[in-house]
């Protein structure tokens, strides 16, 4: 009989045991993750795709990370003082690179010095502007060598302190530290990479959670493995990342096959998987779709075509994953109080219009079309909105896609009419850059979608969270059971 019990005692033990491990899930499990795009580098300096952002928060350990949806914690440092607009860092002991050489305060100087030099193109330098001498340097004023570097104000008097002295106060700094443009490059593993840094497996050395260990680009396949050399606080609770891009399946596809556990899923794919109960999302909203009102149009006629807007219409018909937009703030940059009052006003609208073609030379509204970024979702939106202004404006406007970036519309205002999205993808300065001061004139700018960015997965993984900016998704702490 005693021995009956202590065989139960022990089976018992096994069975929590066994449970335990499944709750937590398996440290060597794999994550398989689906993009729609393969990145072209993995250039943290360079990187600017979704794809690219993503795998290089994962693969790359900044000064500072993001933690869950906004919290930003120290990460390659220790401690920290900002007095008189000037931070000194001190790193963490034992920082590594994937090959065993120590991590050092020279190699955050040097990426971030490549950063700006204008020669690097790194399509987000603005964000490091508050840095001393960071403007000057990116736009080609000043040129940083052994003799005058001094001007650029970061700096490292011993292998960990980084002094870094700003030109005026950046509430956003330790934010956009935690960002890939901020991240470490080690000059010598740059200088061997003779041009394919970032380019090619083998040119690419990471520091962070992750290291980079297969790159096939014919079958647009991505591996990362934990890195046993990472000390710091975000040792992967997994395997590792298997990253793919197929071309014969969509991501919701993969996800609905269970060939992929999680994906970033553009809006278009949402219907497919939003009832499923094995797959879960998490969105944030960070894309404007934005009406530039140009060309010939003189105020008053942009005043009448807004007058004949109704978001309440509209708004009924919009695809899930969009809604109605008030501003031109999309809810991951912050409460900002900035609100876009239509005034539905046809009445008002028709006399204005009717008035101002009293003054035509053929009393008709001039033939106009309507250029917008190709999105077949939001085709009936915009069906809606041309309507309205044929029923209540007398007008005949004409829809036309384009596959062609529109962004310099935010600024110039050439076409008459275009739609097209605006991504909110650092800070609330860097977002604002991209308008010039086109949305203070008057209403030469109209927000009217809101656009999410979502991350489906399915619900055999745990710890899964999402931020607007710098990649998205920290990988290292998802669970898999």
């Amino acid at each position: 009989m005693d021995f009956l019990r202590k065989l139960i005692s022990i089976m018992l033990i096994m069975c929590f045991v066994f449970l335990l491990c499944a709750c937590e899930g398996s440290g060597d499990a794999r994550i398989y993750f689906s993009v729609e795009n393969m990145p072209e580098t993995l250039d943290p300096q360079v990187a600017s795709s979704d794809s690219e952002l993503l795998i290089c928060r994962n693969i790359y350990e900044g000064l500072f990370r993001k933690k869950g949806k906004d919290e930003i914690i120290p990460a390659a440092v220790e401690d920290y003082d900002y007095s008189g607009l000037v931070y000194t860092f001190k790193l963490r002991d034992n920082l590594k690179w994937a090959d065993g050489q120590p991590l050092t305060a020279d190699d955050f100087v040097f990426g971030i010095k490549r950063a700006l030099l204008p020669e690097t193109r790194a399509p987000f330098a603005r964000l490091l502007y508050a840095i001393a001498g960071a403007a000057e340097l990116n736009s080609g004023a000043s040129v940083v060598t052994p003799a005058t570097s001094s001007s650029l104000g970061i700096s490292a008097p011993d292998d960990k302190t980084i002094i870094i002295t700003l030109s005026y106060d950046d509430k956003n700094f330790l934010n956009v530290l935690s960002m890939p443009i901020a991240m470490p490059c080690r000059e010598d593993f740059f200088a061997d990479s003779t041009g394919k840094y970032g380019l090619e497996k083998d040119c690419v050395l990471s520091c962070g959670s992750y290291y980079l260990a297969r790159w096939n680009k014919e079958n647009a396949g991505i591996r990362l493995y934990k890195n046993d050399d990472y000390t710091g606080q975000f040792r992967p609770k997994n395997g590792g990342v298997f990253i793919s891009c197929d071309k014969e399946k969509t991501v919701s596809e993969k996800l609905l096959s269970e060939e992929s556990d999680i994906a970033l899923i553009s809006s278009v794919y949402l219907p497919e998987i939003s009832d499923k109960e094995n797959i879960k999302t998490v969105s944030v909203q960070n894309i404007c779709w934005v009406l530039s009102l140009g060309g010939d149009f003189n105020e008053n006629i942009r005043r009448a075509l807004c007058g004949c807007i109704s978001r309440d219409s509209y708004g009924k018909i919009l695809p899930l994953g969009f809604s109605a937009a008030n501003s031109i703030f999309p809810e991951c940059l912050g409460d900002i109080n900035a609100f876009y009052d239509l005034n539905y006003d046809p009445d008002g609208a028709r006399a204005i219009i009717a008035e101002e073609i009293s003054g035509f030379k053929n009393k008709k509204f001039p033939q106009t079309t309507l250029i917008f970024t190709e999105c077949e979702m939001l085709r009936p939106v915009i069906t809606e909105i041309v309507g309205d202004w044929q029923k209540n404006l007398s007008t005949f406007i004409n829809i036309k896609p384009t596959d062609k970036p529109l962004e310099s519309e935010l600024k110039e205002h050439t076409m008459p009419l275009a739609l097209f999205p605006v991504k909110a993808d650092s800070t609330v300065d860097e977002y604002l850059y991209k308008f010039g001061d086109s949305y203070f004139n008057g209403y030469r700018l109209v927000p009217i979608a809101y656009e999410n960015t979502t991350v489906a997965y399915l619900g055999n993984l745990s710890g899964v969270n999402m931020n607007a900016t710098g990649g998205y998704i920290d990988f290292s702490g998802i669970i898999k059971n």
